[in-house]
């Protein structure tokens, strides 16, 4: 079966009233993407992306009038400009799915695709995405999984606070944490964890939940919490509750020009500096204050 893609880019315009306008014309899919080459992370939740030069795409079935689009959609753009293709239907999903490869984090963790092979030595984590965010391909996860390689876990308890697929609360188990909360807002998210979790034959020493879900009277010896910046600066004093004094911690999701304000709002309780970049993004990492 083919379909017909419409593209077009808005610059700075919002996409909020193309995108409705889409839909109403019949698309059966409409996406937001980046025309250049400039990095971002997901949005929090309720915002929509928005780059410098906004691309917009959407699908229609391949009979769906060229002409009655253009027409219809003539004053929501900047300069009326639409590119049409014809695309044949593929598994999308799928395909990136068995395009990813099993790939070693640090010395011992490997995330192995499902599908993939296991490498025949080291720690490994068998991990299906799903629609979650998470495969440890983006810097700012890869940069989490190196430091949780570099830790000793025996014992601890580890909480990963934004799970995403669960990836960093399952590779803590596997190296050798006792216990670890995995925790998101999204519930896509979290039944993407449990389906890891289980994958991996660790769901019982688990907890998987919302953030209202969890309280202080539990707390945590190693934080891993990669999630946007803001949320972080916000979160903080709640997050400060759930952790052991001397708790070890590692905050991503941060562009390095937002560091020092991230540091700043956690400076009353807990020493963070920078400790790896890749591109643009770092990871803070200190301890809790106390003993």
């Amino acid at each position: 079966m083919a379909w017909l893609q419409l593209e077009t880019k808005l610059g700075l315009q919002h996409p909020e009233l193309l995108e409705a306008a889409l839909e109403e014309l019949g698309a059966v899919a409409v996406w937001l993407q980046d025309a250049g080459d400039e990095p971002l992370l997901e949005p929090a939740p309720g915002e929509t992306p928005l780059w410098s030069n906004t691309l917009v795409a959407a699908l229609f079935p391949a009979e769906t009038d060229r002409e009655v689009l253009t027409e219809s959609l003539a004053g929501l753009l900047p300069d009326n400009a639409l590119h049409f293709s014809l695309i044949v239907d593929r598994d999308w999903h799928g395909e990136w799915q068995q395009s990813l490869q099993p790939t070693r984090y640090g010395k011992r963790l490997w995330v192995v695709p499902a599908g993939s092979t296991a490498p025949p030595e080291g720690i490994i984590v068998h991990f299906s995405p799903g629609m979650a965010f998470g495969t440890g391909e983006h810097p700012t996860t890869r940069m989490c999984l190196e430091w949780l390689d570099s830790l000793t876990l025996t014992g601890n308890r580890v909480l990963d606070y934004g799970c995403g697929s669960g990836l960093l609360a399952i590779a803590a188990l596997q190296l050798g944490a006792q216990h670890a909360c995995a925790v998101d807002i999204d519930p896509q998210a979290l039944e993407a964890t449990r389906n890891n979790a289980a994958a991996n034959a660790c769901l019982n020493r688990l907890d998987i939940g919302y953030p209202e879900e969890i309280s202080g009277l539990q707390q945590y010896d190693v934080l891993a919490a990669n999630i946007l910046s803001g949320i972080l600066v916000k979160l903080g004093p709640a997050i400060r509750e759930l952790l052991q004094p001397g708790a070890r911690l590692a905050l991503s999701g941060i562009l390095i020009n937002q560091a020092p304000e991230v540091c700043a709002a956690w400076k009353d309780w807990a020493d963070l500096r920078v400790s790896a970049q890749i591109d643009d993004w770092v990871l803070l990492t200190g301890q809790k204050h106390g003993s």
